[in-house]
């Protein structure tokens, strides 16, 4: 046993140093906040296994990984137990021998779950080989580590069975130990899968249940320390990296922050560290992502751009990523330790001569391009259903984010679609490039303040590109209007002084685009001492409530579902139970995955339909995108089926005669899908603002 410990833990050691060191090499990340809550949450999506049991459409494969994962916790008790009667006979934990009924309990919970997990393992066999659900790849590691784990169950149930047999049967041959305790009785009282097991091999006597016994020992340590050390070299690397993965997922926000560049420091031009642009500038958080990576299909079976033929399949994404930090191990680590021999003392000569040696270390490979194709990076709309979905909270849209930094500031490479949107907000402050001294005229002759006029009120109303300028939106921004007023909500609008919050911008990953916007807007709320906003564009609410604090900007800030819901739980205006014909309400990705609304604008609904709300197959955390975000709204779909076809076929599906949204872009969308099915006359599509005007008392 020492021997094999020995070999087998030195070489798992050795592995795990070189993966860690790698870690440690990547940019720096700070998760070691809140522990209490990290813990919280290692007890709740890793221990709990939340994201595959509590998801409805696959519960029968997450309770069966469930079980197999919770199977290996009881089991690592069962393997020191083993592990320490090499060197102690009878060795049991503390508190979990024959002189208590926790020992007992322990045993009897030992025994049935191994048993389960033995029939998961049969049913996880069963599915990749019969059943072949198309997320899933078909791998021979895969059927290797079930075939491992199978043999663990088996191994240890027939020591166990032996051992009864030879307790039981054979007189008790090298005078074996087993619980026998007066108050608890035996032990094979309380292992019915181990003696049935024993009865199985029962009839081929006293020596082959003794050679049995002793190879089925052997065999279920080597097995162990054999799938101990085949971890770290595949995707199976999550059983020992998911539960610190999930402890240093984000808090507070559903995925780390786009990171505030410093656009006015000369050396990051020159070191073209702006954005992810080679694969040392990913953190170690990032890279523990990619470690950590089940394989399991779940992020692009939901994903809407994967699902509508377009080239971004996150499998691929992380995999191929992955296969690069590891391609460049040895390089990162020397890179990472010339790094920490930078001068301190401002000598630039010294500094020069490592930074070129550094630069000679850095991969060969342009993340994009050589990596990961430039297609497959615009493809993604941000809108984080394969975060919603992933058992192991790996954050895939801030590295998406940081890739598409590299291209804008470092290699000027972006779609040239995006130029006119682009151009649009350096020159009027809005992506539709409209004059921005047109930006209140949707307020004429509706009585709205200004703040320049008056800034002594209670809201600002923030009312976005969209609402200012596109003609639907506009309609939406007049019924909000409407509803304030009815409700003596005291608020303004900046008019001409608001300019897009550069949402936008930083999506495609003009960080200098947004910073000029951003810096902007923050200046005129300061300079009006604004507290709260109100905003019906969940993309503005995302940005002025979570991005605006990174430079300055601190605001109270909700959306206008949620401030209705409000208004109409106070009692400060009525709504009519009205709306005829069957409702149902598509979650805009920035408003549900990104800030948790859910409930207000379904209660909202609830009070104006006759009908009641009727759900769509895909809603709430798992909504499918509209194919507007990510700065999507801006560039056309050329591969595939559009996105907004896709789930505007899901709403005519259900029957509906009236589909609510509460996002301009998810709007213009919809209706867009629906014209193109030809269906804009049996299915109404409005925002819920809309829905509220018509249907108050």
């Amino acid at each position: 046993m020492s021997l094999l410990l020995i070999i087998a833990l030195v070489v798992f050691g050795r592995t795990m140093y070189t993966r860690i060191r790698l870690l440690m090499a990547l940019e720096p990340a700070d998760r070691f906040d809140q522990i209490t809550r990290r813990l919280k949450s290692v007890a709740v999506f890793a221990l709990g296994q939340k994201r595959l049991v509590g998801r409805k459409k696959e519960r029968l494969s997450g309770v069966m990984h469930a079980f197999i994962f919770w199977g290996f916790c009881v089991l690592l008790i069962r393997s020191l137990n083993i592990y320490g009667e090499a060197f102690v006979r009878g060795f049991h934990l503390p508190l979990l021998g024959d002189h208590s009924l926790l020992g007992y309990l322990y045993v009897f919970l030992k025994d049935i779950v191994e048993g389960i997990v033995l029939l998961m393992v049969i049913l996880a066999l069963y599915r990749r080989a019969v059943i072949k659900p198309k997320r899933l790849h078909n791998s021979w590691e895969a059927y290797l580590v079930l075939g491992l784990i199978g043999v663990l169950m088996i191994s240890d149930l027939l020591v166990d069975g032996a051992r009864y047999n030879l307790i039981s049967l054979y007189n008790n041959p090298g005078h074996l130990d087993f619980f026998n305790n007066p108050r608890f009785g035996s032990e094979f009282n309380w292992t019915p899968i181990s003696v049935l097991a024993g009865k199985l091999i029962s009839p081929l006597g006293a020596g082959a249940n003794r050679v049995i016994m002793t190879m089925m020992f052997w065999l279920h340590i080597i097995t162990q320390l054999t799938f101990l050390n085949i971890l770290p070299l595949g995707k199976h690397f999550h059983v020992i990296t998911a539960l610190p993965n999930v402890f240093f997922k984000s808090l507070d926000y559903p995925h780390e922050k786009t990171k505030l560049l410093d656009l006015e420091d000369e050396s990051v031009w020159e070191d073209e560290s702006l954005g992810i642009n080679h694969i040392h500038q990913l953190n170690w958080k990032q890279g523990l992502d990619l470690y950590t990576c089940t394989e399991c299909g779940r992020c692009k079976e939901v994903c809407p751009t994967y699902t509508t033929d377009k080239p971004l399949n996150l499998f691929d994404f992380n995999m191929q990523l992955k296969e690069e930090l590891l391609e460049n191990t040895d390089n990162l680590i020397k890179r990472a330790a010339l790094a920490n021999t930078l001068p301190s003392d401002g000598d630039a000569e010294n500094t020069e001569k490592i930074k070129a040696e550094m630069a000679g270390l850095n991969s060969q490979k342009q993340l994009v391009g050589d990596v990961i194709a430039e297609d497959t990076l615009w493809a993604c709309t941000t809108c984080r259903a394969c975060e919603e979905v992933c058992p192991v909270t790996i954050e895939h849209v801030p590295r998406i984010v940081g890739m598409r930094q590299g291209q804008t500031l470092m290699a000027g490479v972006y779609p040239d679609e995006l130029n006119v949107a682009l151009k649009g907000l350096e020159r009027n402050g809005n992506p539709w490039g409209i004059g921005y001294d047109k930006r209140a005229d949707w307020a004429e002759g509706l009585g709205v303040k200004m703040m320049a006029d008056d800034a002594d009120v209670d809201y600002l109303l923030w009312v976005g590109c969209a609402g200012s300028f596109d003609d639907r939106a506009k309609k939406v921004s007049t019924s909000l209007v409407k509803i304030l007023q009815k409700a003596e909500v005291d608020f303004a609008i900046l008019g001409v002084e608001e300019k897009c919050t550069g949402d936008f911008a930083r999506r495609v990953g003009n960080e200098m685009m947004y910073q000029m916007m951003a810096q902007e807007n923050i200046e005129t709320l300061n300079s009006y001492q604004v507290k709260k906003i109100i905003t019906a564009c969940p993309h503005c609410l995302n940005t002025l409530k979570h991005e605006y604090p990174q430079m300055g900007g601190n605001y109270e800030v909700v959306h206008h579902t949620e401030f209705i819901y409000q208004l109409v739980k106070t009692g400060k205006i009525t709504l009519n139970s009205s709306l005829g014909g069957a409702l149902t309400y598509h979650d805009p990705c920035y408003l549900g995955r990104y800030n948790a609304v859910y409930d207000q604008p379904r209660s909202i609904l609830q009070s104006i339909s006759k009908n009641g709300l009727t759900e769509l197959d895909r809603h709430g955390p798992e909504s499918f995108c509209c194919g507007a975000g990510g700065g999507r709204m801006w560039m056309e779909e050329t591969i595939g089926k559009r996105i907004n076809e896709e789930r505007a076929g899901e709403i005519v599906s259900k029957q509906v005669a009236n589909v609510a949204v509460g996002c301009p872009f998810c709007l213009t969308m919809i209706e867009d899908g629906m014209k193109e099915l030809g269906k804009e006359e049996d299915i109404k599509t409005q925002d819920i603002a809309e829905l509220v005007a018509q249907n108050m008392a």
